[in-house]
């Protein structure tokens, strides 16, 4: 999962990689959170979890967002407001029925709404607001936010934090009716039922480790993007919804808990280590997360093997930036490149640690997935590179003014490789054979019931 970019069609005579993860997890950056967790990844969810998928940021004041499909009825409700000034001892109402679409903005003085027939509840304030489609005749209804529908509900939650009248849009869903539109996100659509069903399986444990991680500590779980997993609402296509049907409460996990599903696009051919790759996080610290040994078989992949070319002083500018901004004197001091080379590997031989030597300086160590970042790293009059680096599995020889890139994989490497369990699936394996050689000693376990809970 190493970008924003979503590709929706698969009949292209050279496809690009899915987009995957590079670092789902925020984990790496809480160790105060990692102390209040107890250092134990969380138990297995004994119901289908509700998400929280952040799904729209709104930075603009003067922005108008559309909710809802036109024709249709939305309730929007509300937390209690201020007495009435209309009626003395009156409460204003929680909550009204709204004519779709209706046109949402945020100002100093909250949120304004304004439905297709021009009425406007009374909601006064900064507070958090959620809509939710009224049932209809023709199936279960949808939330549509700018056009693009959703299953569940979104909630509106103000965010002081980023701009004066920003908001992000928050759709609350079940997870499995959240999977399909990751998976129709995530892998081709014309790939294997059984990569289908593997991809379901380590994305819904993403999600709920995610979901048991963030819950208490902010208002969303996930976002829509490739920081996450890619989510695309309610469209999906068949084998998508198939992949998540038959696998329904299917979750990775390792003694009695719950195991992170993390994936990439392709390995490589040779597997990374969660806490390498992800952050020295707890939920990272377990056998499944640290690779399988042995060669992949993600060949055939676009982006197996790749050469990119850049100037030395390209690399260099941009490890001065990364070092300036995250307070790293050495790199923030860095002149002229000598070299960059591999310092350490993991147990399966993939970088894990590049030394960066400059001249009239010495070593500074960096992680790998550090290096990629740094070397990728875009601020102020430095744009982003036009040849980014797909993985942190490189090798980099510089000669003069020229830094040819040699490097293996798109994405992060660690758990699942999409290229690898496709070519796994047409060989004949199974989901559940597909996931023990990608996540070694997992258990499949089904943690909640298979057929949806009716009534």
């Amino acid at each position: 999962m190493t970008g924003p970019a979503i590709l929706t069609a698969c009949a292209r005579r050279e496809p690009q990689p899915r987009p995957s993860p590079p670092e789902p997890a925020d984990f790496s950056q809480a160790d105060d959170a990692a102390e209040a967790a107890g250092g134990e990844r969380p138990a297995l969810p004994s119901e289908e979890p509700v998400l929280r998928v952040r799904v729209l940021i709104v930075r603009d004041a003067s922005a108008k967002v559309r909710f809802g499909a036109g024709g249709r009825w939305i309730e929007l409700s509300w937390p209690e407001g201020e007495e009435s000034t209309d009626v003395p001892g009156a409460v204003r109402p929680t909550a009204s029925v709204l004519h779709a679409p209706v046109e949402v903005s945020i100002g100093p003085g909250g949120f304004s709404i304004l439905d297709a027939l021009g009425f406007r509840p009374p909601v006064a304030g900064m507070q958090v607001l959620e809509l939710r489609p009224l049932p209809t005749e023709d199936g279960a209804p949808l939330i549509t936010v700018q056009g693009r529908p959703y299953p569940g509900v979104v909630r509106l939650v103000p965010r002081s934090d980023i701009t004066t009248g920003g908001y992000d849009v928050v759709n609350h869903v079940a997870v499995e009716s959240y999977l399909p539109g990751v998976l129709s996100k995530e892998l081709y659509r014309h790939w294997h039922p059984q990569t289908f069903a593997a991809q379901a399986i380590a994305a819904r444990s993403f999600a709920c480790a995610e979901h048991a991680y963030f819950k208490d500590r902010r208002h969303y779980d996930l976002t829509n993007t490739a920081s996450s997993q890619v989510y695309g609402g309610s469209e999906a296509g068949r084998r998508a919804i198939e992949g998540a049907f038959v696998t329904r409460g299917t979750i990775l996990a390792h003694g009695g808990r719950l195991v992170p599903g993390y994936y990439s696009s392709c390995c490589g051919g040779v597997a990374a280590d969660a806490r390498d790759a992800i952050g020295d996080h707890p939920f990272n610290d377990v056998p499944p997360l640290r690779g399988r040994s042995g060669a992949d078989v993600c060949t055939e992949a676009p982006l197996y093997s790749w050469t990119i070319e850049r100037s030395a002083s390209d690399l260099a500018a941009r490890l001065k930036a990364y070092g300036e901004a995250l307070g790293l004197d050495p790199l923030a001091q860095i002149g002229s490149l000598r070299a960059i080379e591999v310092s350490a590997v993991n147990a399966h031989g993939r970088p894990r640690e590049y030394a960066v030597l400059a001249d009239g300086q010495g070593q500074e160590r960096l992680p790998a997935e550090a290096l990629r970042r740094a070397l990728d790293y875009a601020a102020e009059g430095l744009p982003p590179p036009d040849k980014p680096l797909w993985s942190s599995n490189v090798r980099i020889a510089l000669s003069g003014q020229t830094a040819s890139i040699d490097g293996h994989g798109h994405g992060h490497g660690v758990g699942l490789c999409q290229h690898g369990a496709e070519a796994l699936a047409r060989a004949g394996r199974g989901h559940a054979s597909i996931l023990a050689w990608y996540y070694p000693e997992a258990e499949l376990v089904q943690a909640y019931e298979r057929v949806p809970a009716r009534g």
